[in-house]
């Protein structure tokens, strides 16, 4: 059986794969209409792709800590929040006993 945390992983990475794939087709075509061209310049040189891998690395990177650092975060709420409502819990006990 799936469960829910895998089921929306999966739909998202179908989302993902279908907005790559569109993306694709639609700069294919791009592609294929701008060789029909004639030359902008014979002095352009187009970044090399290793510079948009380089962004990408440093990307996930970031957002790799991120979400190390939230569920650190959420994970120390989970520990906390239980305690807290149970001494307002107490508390509200206490108070109505009186």
């Amino acid at each position: 059986m799936v469960d829910a945390a895998t089921a929306v992983q999966d739909q998202l990475l179908e989302t993902i794969t279908t907005a790559q794939d569109a993306t694709l087709k639609v700069l294919k075509g791009w592609t294929d209409t701008l060789a029909s061209a004639p030359p902008v310049s014979e002095f352009y040189s187009a970044p090399k792709l290793d510079t948009f891998y380089g962004f990408a690395e440093k990307l996930w990177a970031t957002e790799k800590d991120f979400f190390v650092k939230l569920l650190e975060v959420a994970t120390e709420a989970g520990k906390k929040v239980p305690d807290a409502a149970k001494k307002t819990a107490e508390r509200a006990t206490s108070a109505a006993t009186k």
